[in-house]
């Protein structure tokens, strides 16, 4: 037996020319989680990678062919036995006693405060269910869901290290997944292309024979075509590996006639990391949960599919924090609201920059420039001419769109406008 170490996805990651950064604070056991920024399109000895790489090309990936993006920020808790339906919901915001076995859907986790604990994805099959969440959530979902446990029978179990989760997003995400499953399981991947809300059993074919048995559901990225593939961990470099080749990305191969005729032949995909897709999401208008809203925000101050609406059903019963929810809807609103921003100022140079950084102050024009909120997301815009947008959180009454406001960038203020999420870019 070789005492060789097996490689990793950070190996492949090296080879592949990524730029790492830190996601979040350390986890409780003091290990750190690193994303992939970008691929650089360099290999680890210097070598160009013959598909290249970089922002712009990732990003054009996502827009226009496909990008293979790695979450390892996502958990998966698994919940199993009789009483798992009627357990959850009376737990979380969702109709979870509606679902049937191959449906997903999104649901909040709240406190007794009614504030956002967890952004939940629950996927119900015949035999389990499971949670897929934040990994900095973990604990906390597993210490609730745990203490409202009594004579119920379900069995909670942490599947996180048993799972890597992948993220194909653009055009050819379907496709993509098609051409690496197993010949017998084309029909689920067109079926689950064709059905959000749902999820499948897709196995790909590993080397020496072996299979790994996969859940996919489409995960849509705002209006971009997306894919999420939970990959047993033992296969998921290999199944990385193997969706990069079938999309077309070659590494260590002479760029000649031959290699410029197979990538314009392959749906020329790519990996893609945090950066581009972080410019994409915003593009959207998708929020997400730790950024643009979290662990003090109510469902209400979170508009649209990505959140109250998508995530909370008014005509449920009861659930851990639903007096709050059904209160604020019927007597009121919130204190606040998540919102979109675009930059507006007629100096050209300020129009191409961003709507402050995250943390920034939100500021009401006139001379005292009071505080009316804060800036959670921003990015330069390719769709909009690299001109600034991003999202904010700000007072309600200074939530309608078409409010002007003032947001600090390149030490100086310049004018932005409040629009709806779902709107940033046109």
């Amino acid at each position: 037996m070789s005492d060789t170490p097996s490689p990793t996805m950070n190996d492949l990651y090296t080879r592949l020319g990524a730029e790492m950064m830190p996601w979040g604070p350390p986890l409780p056991d003091g290990s750190v989680i690193e994303v992939a920024e970008s691929f650089a399109g360099v290999d680890d000895n210097g070598q160009s990678i013959a598909a290249g790489g970089g922002f712009e090309a990732e990003y054009a990936a996502i827009r226009q062919r496909v990008g293979v993006l790695h979450l390892p920020q996502r958990a998966i808790l698994q919940l199993t036995g009789a009483d798992v339906k009627d357990y959850l919901h009376r737990l979380c915001t969702q109709e979870i006693n509606k679902l049937e076995g191959g449906q997903t859907t999104r649901a909040f986790q709240l406190d007794e405060k009614g504030q956002i604990a967890a952004d939940l994805v629950v996927h119900h099959g015949d035999e389990s269910t499971w949670l897929e969440i934040d990994v900095f959530d973990l604990p906390w979902v597993s210490d609730l869901l745990e203490a409202r446990l009594f004579a119920e029978d379900v069995t909670i179990e942490d599947w996180t290290a048993q799972r890597t989760v992948l993220w194909l997003l653009g055009p050819s995400a379907v496709r993509l997944l098609a051409a690496v499953a197993a010949d017998d399981h084309e029909e689920n991947v067109t079926r689950m292309g064709a059905a959000p809300g749902t999820h499948h059993v897709i196995d790909l074919p590993m080397n020496g024979g072996a299979v790994a048995r996969c859940t996919a559901y489409r995960w849509d990225l705002g209006g971009v075509l997306g894919v999420r593939v939970a990959v047993p961990s033992e296969h998921a470099l290999e199944a990385y590996g193997a969706l990069l080749v079938k999309a077309g990305y070659e590494i260590g191969v002479e760029v000649d006639e031959s290699f410029a005729q197979r990538r314009r032949d392959s749906m020329r995909g790519r990996p893609v990391g945090w950066s581009a897709f972080n410019t994409v999401r915003i593009e959207e208008g998708v929020p997400r949960y730790h950024i643009d809203f979290g662990r003090n925000s109510l469902p209400a101050e979170v508009p649209g599919d990505w959140g109250i609406d998508g995530a909370v059903s008014f005509t449920k019963g009861c659930y851990l924090g639903q007096e709050v929810v059904a209160r604020m809807k019927s007597l009121g609103h919130p204190k606040k609201m998540l919102v979109g921003l675009k930059v507006t100022d007629r100096d050209p140079e300020a129009a191409l920059e961003l709507p402050g950084i995250a943390g920034a102050q939100v500021l009401e024009p006139g001379e005292k420039e009071k505080i009316i909120g804060g800036v959670t997301s921003s990015t330069a815009s390719p769709l909009r001419g690299q001109a600034g947008i991003g999202m904010a959180v700000v007072r309600w009454g200074r939530h309608q769109p078409g409010t002007k406001v003032m947001v600090p960038s390149g030490g100086r203020l310049i004018e932005a406008e409040v629009v709806e999420l779902g709107t940033l870019t046109s």
